[in-house]
């Protein structure tokens, strides 16, 4: 392995990697943790509150595509934003989704929390397992990464071979399965689900993070960004019909294990258990890594104090690791993890709906330069930016609140870029970093089982 400043080829990354790591993100606690919430708060209409999420979600990722295509060599998928909109509206899109990861990341180490210590480890509780996972991540991020790529892609293959399944189980036993009355709490309850469930569709901003250092962008980019979507919102459905299936009527905190555990017997709970606490790690890794990728770019650009983008002598951010290992601990000690679900998805929709507005921004323009032209000009665009400002009533005041305040908070750190302690040694060393294709997510992304040929 050449040295993280020099890099052999300067590969780039193909359309397997990207397509793990985002699934690999998505069906974490989208759907260890969040499918008993959604069966419990909407009924069998579970079923179409996953649908909707997904569909919104769909909207806005088109708008993602149309922009982050047309990222410039080695930039991330965020660039064009700045060149719409200005570099204001990039920084707070990338800190926004920045946010996102770390909570999404504090999310899944609950869930985690929560099987380990009904299966595994009783004597560990939820709280403590999510905060020992934490240490783990952050050590694991500090040293060699890339072979994380590998265990990834393998994660995300046995995680998704076990669902099958156990979907596949369900499916046998749907006759067992009530599915009235469907929406016990009407329409409202249904919509309200609905956007509790965008935290399980978000794990795509690891392709936008890099977009400009993936091979063909204008053909992967979208393949990875549309297509894990898809195959999330399939595994969501067949899961929700399993859990169905499974007779149980109230769900707790490790909801697909207990189902399974149900429907197939005490081993069955086991091996999801397993899938689970595998899966939730994964995911959490892959969002640590997200959100270390979005701290050097922040650096790189002066949008960031070069303290943030400090790394250790293999390259790896160290700083940004801590930092958001420190946000994930607060967030575990001082609120629950329905808040938690709720800071995430606030996050989220503030930035899809920046970038809903860069790509009505690049309809407007006809489209220019390569990259997809979404079809009906405008129409994309304003419906995704419309779906996404429906789901602010849906939230509790308060915790809506806190969410949009969590994304103002980056607001000063952008104003005051231009101080003197901008710039130096570690934002010359984060736009090297970038410029040779030495990140740590671009290398655990590079390095997966299936490459086909060695500029993958």
């Amino acid at each position: 392995m050449s040295a993280p400043d020099s890099p052999p080829s300067q590969a780039k990354i193909g359309p397997v990697a990207c397509l793990a790591f985002a699934v690999g993100v998505m069906v974490g606690g989208g759907v260890f943790s969040l499918s008993g919430i959604a069966i419990n708060d909407a009924g069998p209409a579970a079923l179409l509150a996953y649908l909707i999420a997904g569909g919104v979600m769909l909207l806005s990722a088109l708008s993602f595509v149309a922009v982050s295509a047309r990222a410039r060599e080695g930039d991330s998928g965020y660039g064009p934003v700045g060149d719409l909109l200005g570099p204001g509206w990039r920084f707070l899109v990338m800190w926004a989704f920045y946010i996102n990861a770390v909570t999404l990341m504090t999310f899944v180490l609950v869930s985690f929390g929560h099987y380990l210590n009904e299966y595994f480890v009783s004597a560990i509780g939820p709280l403590p397992a999510a905060l020992i996972a934490i240490g783990a991540l952050s050590l694991l991020n500090m040293g060699p990464i890339d072979n994380v790529g590998k265990a990834e892609t393998y994660v995300v293959a046995i995680k998704i071979a076990i669902l099958i399944f156990f979907v596949a189980w369900g499916l046998a036993e749907i006759g067992h399965a009530s599915f009235t009355p469907f929406s016990p709490d009407g329409s409202g309850g249904v919509l309200a689900t609905s956007a509790l469930l965008f935290t399980a569709y978000t794990g795509f901003n690891v392709v936008t993070n890099i977009a400009g250092s993936v091979r063909d962008p204008e053909r992967n980019v979208p393949i990875a960004i549309i297509g894990s979507i898809l195959i999330s919102a399939t595994i969501y459905v067949g899961v929700i019909v399993a859990m169905l299936a499974s007779g149980v009527r109230d769900f707790g905190d490790a909801g697909v294990g207990q189902a399974a555990t149900a429907l197939i017997g005490d081993w069955g709970g086991y091996l999801i258990a397993g899938a689970a606490c595998l899966s939730t790690l994964s995911g959490a890794n892959a969002n640590m890594l997200g959100a270390s990728e979005i701290a050097l770019r922040l650096v790189a650009q002066g949008d960031a104090p070069p303290a943030a983008g400090r790394s250790t002598a293999g390259g790896r951010p160290f700083v940004s690791v801590l930092t958001a290992a420190a946000i994930a601990v607060a967030l575990v000690l001082l609120t629950d993890l329905n808040a938690v679900i709720v800071f995430s998805n606030v996050a989220a929709l503030v930035a899809m709906i920046v970038v809903n507005v860069a790509a009505f921004r690049l309809a407007r323009r006809g489209w220019p330069g390569r990259g997809m032209r979404l079809p009906g000009g405008i129409l994309i665009p304003v419906l995704a930016a419309v779906a996404c400002l429906l789901q602010f009533p849906s939230f509790d005041l308060g915790q809506l609140a806190i969410g949009l305040a969590l994304v103002a908070a980056g607001m000063p750190i952008y104003l005051s870029r231009h101080s003197n302690a901008f710039g130096g040694q570690e934002m010359e060393r984060a736009r090297r970093a970038l410029a040779t294709l030495s990140t740590p997510l671009h290398r655990a992304m590079l390095h997966t089982p299936f490459r086909r040929r060695p500029a993958e």
